[in-house]
């Protein structure tokens, strides 16, 4: 539970510190006074989103920090871990959000630096926020469709539906992507088949083309390379003297002196390198004057085979490696095509193996939901006719949705198919006696929308629900009579968590176990939002300010500071009022 919420200069709040109890925290004050900025600080600090612009004049930043004990909501627990937050040994976990008028804002989690969009995602384990604004969802099929889902345990149904419809997407999809593969071979065919023989008889090798230019050097250069390669050697070995003679005789001298001087034996090392390179190179001209047998002949093969390496690569203007790639590529191809046929009619089938699947998922999820609808309706009705509607009617009903084109058939019609399933669930009602059933939005005033919403959400909430409820002025459009069997109903539901309810109504104030006023004060110039827990007599005084408003301070403040008092009896809080008839206790 929220154990502490600090709000330090957020629009009017300075330093506003609220401590927060078990049970149900009602937030009342006069209009104007500031209870929504309470709300709003508590979105923020579940990751809503901010505005620099709520900085308090004169400050650099503002500040919202949560204090939580999570202490036995091992399911919120479990979810933080698994997001890789742990709170403290004690199960304590602290939010804090700084936001700044210059620069970027912060996000800390117990104390260390971390980002808006892991704040965005512990938020709603933490915190669910309902307002008047809510009720809107009721006209939403997926809203009411989630609500009898919950209600019934359908969710490893609903999740086998999606997993499903995903695999056969991706079966229906891999089937179109082959056949047009197979389609566009087929146009193909004949020119990959021609590209293919033409490059696998080529015969083409990375290296051969230096081989080919080297061949054609030493033919076209021969008597020149013969020549020169003779000279070379005659001068080396055979001439008188010869270069190898005077160097092994210049060697000699040297190595005779070398233990004399550090230089000269280097010079002898030099001229012994020298003289056994020399020889190194004569027995190479030796090799290849006696393997030089070029046949003229050979100059037109090689030069047509140089031609076709240089007509290939124009052709298809890519250098050998990706001619070769090319050319396994296209066997690929032709081996596919070849066995087009038979792949078709397999993922045909595969196809159809997770159409039949998809459609078993889908129709077993429809069938519980029809079988299951009349007894959520009737669990529904129960829990929304004690909400001061004792004369309403409720039904839900579940249609399929139909697709001329859809995958599957069901109830008899081809039928569209999401991750849900394929059906519309929709809420009807009828709260007037011999009136239509209809449409929840256009039957059912704002008020009666407001307590439908409240006791279908109430009626599904489980320990999977966020441990603290916010519910901001949901009393907003009821009558002070319609109010108490809404706050008993908020008080139900904090007896398994914690809810906070900003409220305008003394039935409905009279309800909660903490009761804290927000005000306004003006000092020394400067608006500061206030807020304190009001007990004993003052709590008295401020029910007896929100039967009278703006009247009670004329008014016959002795009855209303009665009735105030018989209010409080009546939600559970006796309390001795102080002071005479009329003066504020």
């Amino acid at each position: 539970m929220l154990l502490e919420l600090r709000v330090a200069n957020l629009a009017l709040a300075a330093d506003v510190v609220l401590p927060f109890g078990t049970g149900l925290t009602v937030l009342t004050g006069e209009t104007g006074a500031g209870k929504s900025l309470i709300a709003g600080a508590l979105a923020l600090l579940c990751g809503g989103p901010s505005d620099k612009g709520l900085v308090r004049s004169g400050e650099e930043g503002a500040v919202v920090e949560g204090l939580f004990d999570l202490t036995g909501c091992e399911d919120v627990l479990t979810d933080l871990r698994r997001l890789g937050v742990a709170p403290s040994t004690d199960g304590v976990l602290v939010l804090r959000r700084e936001i700044r008028r210059e620069g970027r804002s912060r996000v800390l989690i117990n104390g260390s630096i971390s980002s808006l969009s892991l704040l965005e995602r512990i938020g709603p384990r933490l915190l669910a926020v309902q307002s008047q604004d809510q009720q809107r969802e009721l006209s939403d099929p997926g809203f009411v469709r989630r609500l009898l889902d919950r209600h019934l345990d359908l969710g490893e149904l609903v999740k086998q539906v999606s997993q499903r419809l995903a695999e056969f997407r991706t079966r229906e999809e891999e089937l179109t992507a082959r056949r047009s593969e197979a389609e566009f071979a087929r146009e193909q065919l004949d020119l990959w088949r021609y590209q293919f023989e033409e490059l696998d008889r080529a015969q083409l090798a990375v290296d051969e083309e230096e081989r080919l230019a080297e061949q054609l050097s030493l033919i076209r250069h021969a008597s020149a390379l013969r020549e020169g390669a003779a000279a070379a050697l005659q001068a080396i070995s055979a001439n008188e003297p010869s270069a190898h003679a005077l160097l092994s005789e210049a060697t000699a001298a040297v190595e005779a002196l070398a233990d004399k001087s550090k230089r000269l034996a280097d010079v002898a090392e030099d001229l012994a390198l020298a003289t056994e390179m020399t020889t190194s190179a004569a027995s190479a001209l030796h090799r290849f004057l006696d393997g030089f047998e070029m046949d003229p002949r050979q100059l037109g093969e090689l030069e047509e085979r140089t031609a076709l390496y240089a007509e290939l690569r124009r052709k298809y203007r890519r250098d050998v490696e990706d001619l070769l790639e090319l050319r396994d590529e296209l066997r690929v191809r032709l081996e596919r095509q070849q066995d087009a046929g038979s792949d078709l009619t397999e993922r045909e089938r595969r196809c159809e193996v997770a159409r039949e699947q998809l459609a078993a998922a889908v129709q077993q999820l429809h069938t519980r939901r029809v079988e299951g609808a009349t007894g959520f309706a009737r669990a529904a009705r129960r829990a929304v006719q004690r909400l001061a509607l004792p004369d309403l009617e409720l039904e839900i009903a579940v249609t399929v949705e139909p697709d001329p084109q859809g995958p599957i058939t069901l109830a008899g019609e081809r039928c569209q198919v999401a991750r849900h399933g394929a059906d519309r669930v929709q809420l009807r009602v009828r709260t007037n006696p011999g009136e239509r059933m209809g449409d929840v939005g256009a039957i059912a005033s704002g008020g009666e929308r407001s307590r439908i919403h409240l006791g279908l959400t109430a009626l599904v909430r489980d320990r999977r629900d966020p441990p603290l409820l916010l519910f901001d002025e949901i009393d907003a459009g009821l009558g002070m009579d319609s109010a108490a069997p809404v706050a008993r109903l908020l008080r139900e539901l904090a007896g398994s968590g914690q809810v906070v309810c900003i409220t305008h109504l003394p039935t409905m104030a009279v309800f909660g176990s903490q009761h804290l006023k927000v005000d306004k004060a003006v000092t020394a110039g400067r608006t500061s939002l206030k807020v304190r827990s009001v007990v004993g007599p003052a709590r008295i005084e401020e029910v007896a300010r929100l039967l009278g408003g703006e009247g009670y301070a004329g008014g016959d403040g002795a009855a209303q500071l009665s009735y105030a008092q018989e209010l409080l009896a009546t939600g559970g809080n006796v309390i001795a009022r102080a002071g005479a008839a009329g003066e504020p206790a």
